[in-house]
Order: C-alpha cells, then sequence, then structure tokens
C-alpha cells in the first residue's frame, strides 16, 4: 500500500460511528457549560488532514538537514476528501545515516487555556533498522511522552486511539533514530513516518467574556432600531458567536469567521484555534418586536468549544407607540374671541401604563387665507403657554404629544379654535333726519368679533361730565340709536359714541365720517304758536270771550305757526269742549286741519255755555302747543203755557 491511500471502508464505518459518540459528547458538554456557570471545560474537536481540511501543525527537524516532509490534506471539494492526503516525515536520499536522537516531529499544540483530551486517526511507516515512528502527547509540565513507539515496517493506515490525563499540551508524530547520540541509524533506502485523518479532542476551560454598549445600552427610552456595540474576548478555542438577548429570548446573532467544516452533521474545527480571540462589532435590535416598558439585556459571546461568558443583566426600557390624544384640551378663557396674542391650551395626558412619560407637545396652526404654520414644540405636558397667531381671524390649532422616547403621531392630536380680535370695532354719527332732529345714529362696524354693543353720551361744549343717553344696538342694522333729551336748557353740546367688540375692544369717538365733531344745539323743536278766538251772534269778530242766545252757533277761528311766524299746514289740532258747571253735556273733542297757511276754522254744535281749547300735540321736529281756554257763554230763555186760561178762586 502507497503513503497516499485512502482509509479502509473498516475505518471510516468506525470513524462514523465515532462521530457520533464525539456529536453526543460534546453536545452534552456544550450544553452542560451554557446551562450551569462553573461546570466542566467544554469540548471541541478539531479536524486535520481529511474531510477537505488541512493542517494546522509545526514541523521539526532537530538533525537541521536529515529529514524532510510531505504534506497534502486538502483535496479539492469536488474529489474524494481522503484521495492521496499524507502528512509525511522522511529521512532525505541524500541523508546515509542520522545520528542517534535525531528526529523529525509534526506537532499541534494546544491553544492557551485548552488541553488535547484524546487524538484518533492513521498511521503508517517504512522504517530500517534504529528507527522508529513515534505517536505521543506532551503532558502538563512534561516533555514528550509517546504512546505508541513503531520500529517495524507497515504500509497499512492503521487507526490509532488515544486518551490523555488530565490533558496534553500537544500532540506529536515523530520519525525518529532511538539510538544513543554517539550512534547512528543507517538510512540506507526508504524511511517514513505518515499520519493523516486526525481527530483531536481539545478541553476549553477558560470562558469568554462579554462586554456590550451603544445605544441599545443607554439609560433613556428606547425605540425603533437601537445599535449594540459589544467587544468580546477568548483565549482558547476562540470566539464564535456573539448573542443579544432580552428578557432571556434571542434578538440578535452574529457568528465570527472560524477556520470549519462540517464531519457527519457537527462543526470541527480545521486549526487548533479555529476562531479569533477578539471580535468586536454591531448588533441591530428592532426595539418595535417588544412591549413597551421595562426589559433586561444580556450579551453573550460563545467560543467554539460552547462555552458561553455574559455580561450582567442590564435594565432597559422600551416605547414604541406614540401617546394618544391629549384629553380634555380647553383653551384657557374660552374658544370665544381673545383680544390679546397669546393663548394658552390645558389638558390632561393620557396614560401611558408602562410605557415613557409624557416629555412634549406639538402644536399647528392653519387658518384664514391657506395660513398653515408649524410644528412648534414645547417642553413639559399639560399645557402650553404664549401661543402666538399671525394676526387676527379664527384658526385651528392641533396638539399632540410626544413621549420621552421621542415617540409622536399628529394623528393623535386634539384640535381647539383660536380666535383673536385686537383690531377695534368703528363708528361715526351721522346727521339727525330732518323730520327727528332727536335721533341719534351711529352706524357701527367690526370685521372679525363683531360690535357686541356700546352707549352715546352727550355733555356740554364747554366742558363737564359726559351723561350717558339710553341707548339701543340694532344688530341686524349695525346701528347704534339714542334719543337726545328733550329737556336741555338752549345750548350747544358735544356727542360721544363708545362701542364695543365681542373680544372686548372698545372705541370711543365723537367724530362725523367726515371728521367733524359731533355737536348738537338745543332746543331741537321748533316753538308753535296757536292763536284762537271765538265769533257768533253779535259778536262778528273773533274774541277769547263771547255770548250767544240759545240756539244759536259759534264759530272757532285760529292758525298755527312757527318760527318767524310762519303758518304750519297740514297738522291736527285737537279742540276740546268742556260744559260749563249744571251742564250734563260733559266734555267733547274734534278734530281740526290746518291750511296750508296754517289756518283752521271750526263751526262748533250748538249747545250750552262751555270752555273751548286748541292744543297741538307736537312733532319730533315742532314742539307742542296750546290757545288757552276761550269762553263761550249762551243765554238762557224760559216760555210756558198754562191751562186752563182762566182760574175761578
Amino acid at each position: 500500500m502507497t503513503p497516499t491511500e485512502e482509509p479502509t471502508m473498516a475505518f471510516r464505518n468506525r470513524f462514523a460511528a465515532l462521530a457520533v459518540i464525539l456529536l453526543a459528547i460534546t453536545f452534552f458538554a456544550i450544553s452542560a457549560v451554557a446551562a450551569t456557570d462553573g461546570a466542566a471545560a467544554a469540548r471541541y474537536v478539531v479536524a486535520q488532514c481529511g474531510w477537505h481540511a488541512g493542517q494546522d501543525a509545526s514541523w521539526f527537524d532537530s538533525s537541521a538537514d536529515k529529514f524532510g516532509k510531505s504534506n497534502y490534506c486538502q483535496t479539492p471539494e469536488s474529489a474524494d476528501p481522503f484521495e492521496g492526503v499524507h502528512l509525511i516525515s522522511q529521512v532525505k536520499n541524500s541523508a546515509k545515516t542520522v545520528g542517534g536522537t535525531r528526529f523529525a516531529s509534526w506537532r499541534w499544540q494546544a491553544p492557551a487555556g485548552t488541553g488535547i483530551v484524546n487524538i484518533h486517526g492513521q498511521r503508517w511507516q517504512y522504517l530500517r533498522d534504529g528507527f522508529q515512528h513515534r505517536l505521543g502527547g506532551v503532558p502538563p509540565n512534561s516533555s514528550f511522552v509517546p504512546f505508541l513507539e513503531l520500529d517495524y515496517s507497515d504500509g497499512t493506515k492503521r487507526d490509532f486511539w488515544q486518551g490523555f490525563e488530565p490533558y496534553a499540551r500537544a500532540f506529536e508524530a515523530r520519525l525518529v533514530c532511538y539510538r544513543p547520540s554517539d550512534k547512528t541509524c543507517d538510512s540506507n533506502g526508504t524511511v517514513l513516518a505518515g499520519v493523516r485523518s486526525l481527530t483531536i479532542s481539545i478541553d476549553d476551560a477558560v470562558r469568554p467574556t462579554a462586554q456590550a454598549g451603544g445605544a441599545l445600552t443607554g439609560s433613556g427610552w428606547l425605540r425603533g432600531s437601537q445599535s449594540l456595540i459589544f467587544s468580546n474576548r477568548d483565549t482558547g478555542s476562540g470566539l464564535r458567536f456573539a448573542q443579544t438577548l432580552i428578557d432571556g429570548a434571542l434578538r440578535a446573532h452574529s457568528e465570527m469567521n472560524c477556520a470549519k467544516t462540517m464531519v457527519s452533521g457537527q462543526w470541527r474545527g480545521t486549526k487548533m484555534q479555529p476562531c479569533p480571540t477578539a471580535s468586536t462589532g454591531t448588533q441591530a435590535v428592532d426595539t418595535r418586536t417588544l412591549s413597551d416598558g421595562p426589559h433586561t439585556l444580556r450579551h453573550c459571546a460563545f467560543d467554539f468549544a460552547g462555552s458561553s461568558g455574559c455580561t450582567a443583566e442590564l435594565p432597559i426600557r422600551v416605547d414604541n407607540n406614540p401617546p394618544a390624544a391629549p384629553k380634555g384640551m380647553v383653551v384657557e378663557g374660552g374658544e370665544g374671541w381673545h383680544r390679546v396674542n397669546g393663548f394658552k391650551l390645558a389638558w390632561t395626558n393620557p396614560d401611558q401604563g408602562a410605557a415613557s412619560p409624557i416629555a412634549a407637545s406639538l402644536f399647528r396652526l392653519t387658518g384664514p387665507d391657506g395660513y398653515a404654520g408649524g410644528p412648534w414644540g414645547r417642553d413639559g405636558s399639560g399645557r402650553i403657554s404664549g401661543i402666538q397667531v399671525p394676526g387676527p381671524g379664527e384658526y385651528r390649532v392641533k396638539v399632540w404629544l410626544i413621549d420621552q422616547a421621542g415617540n409622536s403621531n399628529e394623528a393623535h392630536a386634539a384640535e381647539a379654535t383660536l380666535r383673536l380680535d385686537n383690531v377695534p370695532p368703528t363708528g361715526y354719527f351721522v346727521e339727525p333726519p330732518e323730520e327727528d332732529p332727536a335721533l341719534i345714529r351711529v352706524p357701527v362696524a367690526d370685521r372679525y368679533s363683531g360690535v357686541r354693543g356700546g352707549n352715546i353720551a352727550w355733555r356740554s361744549a364747554d366742558g363737564g361730565s359726559w351723561h350717558q343717553i339710553p341707548t339701543r344696538f340694532l344688530g341686524g342694522e349695525q346701528l347704534l340709536t339714542a334719543r337726545f333729551p328733550d329737556d336741555l336748557p338752549r345750548g350747544s353740546w358735544v356727542l360721544r359714541a363708545a362701542i364695543a367688540d365681542a373680544a372686548g375692544n372698545l372705541t370711543v369717538t365723537d367724530r362725523r365720517a367726515n371728521g367733524s365733531q359731533m355737536t348738537v344745539r338745543t332746543p331741537l323743536r321748533d316753538e308753535t304758536l296757536i292763536s284762537a278766538a271765538l265769533s257768533g251772534g253779535r259778536n262778528r269778530s273773533g274774541r277769547s270771550r263771547i255770548e250767544i242766545g240759545y240756539g244759536q252757533r259759534a264759530r272757532l277761528e285760529g292758525r298755527l305757526t312757527g318760527p318767524g311766524n310762519q303758518g304750519i299746514g297740514g297738522v291736527d289740532l285737537t279742540v276740546t269742549e268742556t260744559s260749563l258747571p249744571g251742564s250734563r253735556a260733559g266734555q267733547r273733542s274734534r278734530s281740526v286741519r290746518t291750511d296750508s297757511h296754517g289756518y283752521f276754522s271750526l263751526w262748533l254744535a250748538r249747545g250750552p255755555g262751555r270752555r273751548v281749547g286748541v292744543s297741538f300735540a307736537g312733532t319730533r321736529r315742532l314742539e307742542e302747543s296750546s290757545s288757552g281756554l276761550l269762553d263761550l257763554k249762551v243765554r238762557g230763555r224760559l216760555s210756558f203755557r198754562a191751562r186752563p186760561k182762566r182760574l175761578r178762586t
């Protein structure tokens, strides 16, 4: 059999059974270590020179130049993994002899903190007298101790298996001239020793250490995707995994770049230290997969042997849901019109439960002519002060909340109406109508909140205090009206109007539309005079007192005049006739109308004596007047007839 002959079928079957046993042992060891802090060392397996794996051994020649080496371990993936693989130490053809104790060695060194506990593989050798093929380990604090010393040629690739108690620091396959140092070994011909298909089981007693930082480990509230920065260390098999757990559940997993191969369903290292001893990296955890509230964070490092080292549990707080809308939001002072540009809002915060407290609020304004502003933020919660709108008008404000984790959603907003009117109303006096000079009128207007009311007052043009007049506000006509007092003495008077809108703005004016001051002169109504007289019987000319015979009629005549003795026509006068005492006629009134020149006349009915008066009730332009009483006397008359005409006494 040649040095590169593949393993026998029997070896492959035995190896498969061994792999299952080792897999079970290794899994048990990993589980035990992972489950119990302080358990026995974890174990991992290294595959060498076979299974498409290379070799991680050092070669040494103690003779300086007598030995040579040959290695071919890693076949192409498409080829048989054992076809021609070998690790050989051999005597060079140029060397005729080799000095005693001189050797060549393939050595597999266990990493610091680990130890080889068993070795399995295949060996073969072609030897001459004085040479040995030695397989052995290097115990702690000792030198090479062989467990096989073969001094014969055997080209068959035979299995070997050896355990080490407690462990070996290294495993060596030596080709040695075992004669004393003053002797030599004849090397004429082929002299070699080979191994392959090595399965090295290594115990790793040192757990890795884990260290974590980054945003995910912060003390504040977390939301969204957060990063964890890890920096892990190991001194044995090296770091294979980095895992982040929250509440004991795996949330992030990183695998290091390790030298490994899959053998019979088990990962085996292809180097004595398969994985890096230091590893740093970043892991992202989507906190949106967590419930709002407190959680515990732990980061763990796993080495290739399955040991783990974890950080202490760290409390974290998560909140990924925006607060609900403010409850019962109100505008301080109500949603009516305000005249000061500085609004205050107040509300009750929603219950956050286990989530983060409310930290701040945002608000947005919309208003006239398509105005849109914001959002603006305010610290604190439950209240916003000093909200200013860009100008007078009606605005809508939307308020939504931000929690300490930074969550917010404008869809969770409360709304209110802000109304600003800081523009005073306007008004001016108009001239009284000619037919009603006492009627005072003030047209008013307000663009925003609307006029609420007002009052009109007067004072002397010479100064003095103001006197209010009962005033009406006609909302439909937007007009203040009042009647000027008719009992003031003759003089000149100034008028003033105070106009208030619904926001509380006040305007005071004493001006007409043209800017002149509003003044009134009294009396407002023209004086009138009624002259009246009676005529009849023997009295042909009018008098204030007449006497007529019984059954005769009297005539009443007169005139109504105004300023400048101008007749006042077209008005109705009242004629009152009051019977003298003793008469049963009582009192009667009738109406007479003046002609275009103010004259009037009226025939009085026959009847008893009476007093006659004429009165004018007045109008809003003319004062009332009366004529005084006129006396109408009627002479009495008695006639009778007696029967019988003669009487006898």
